[in-house]
């Protein structure tokens, strides 16, 4: 029982650091201003320089960021609104669209 205790209060005592250190790694939109609500942590295989993230880190992939790039656009101005989304994402993390795409499937 004791020891069981002093387990939860080291995990407890490590909890901050690790949620603290998460959100730098996110690839989001650099427009978002909140929290991601629907965030997807994976195993990178490439590395993420802007992240920080080198290959075979653990990365966080803001889906509700990423879902909408990757529908299908009903009109000409959603699919321009969704290129210029595309265009903002991989100038900010310095990947290309396949990179990306990638990182989703993997």
């Amino acid at each position: 029982m004791l020891s069981r205790l002093l387990q939860l209060i080291f995990v407890i005592s490590l909890w901050p650091t690790a949620t603290m250190a998460m959100p730098e790694l996110c690839l989001q939109s650099p427009k978002r201003t909140t929290a991601c609500p629907n965030l997807l942590y994976k195993k990178s295989k490439q590395a993420i320089p802007t992240l920080g993230v080198q290959a075979n880190d653990i990365v966080c992939l803001c889906l509700t960021d990423i879902k909408p790039l990757l529908q299908t656009t009903p009109s000409a101005l959603e699919k321009i609104d969704q290129q210029v989304a595309w265009v903002t994402l991989t100038e900010q993390y310095q990947l290309t669209k396949e990179q990306i795409l990638a990182l989703i499937r993997d």
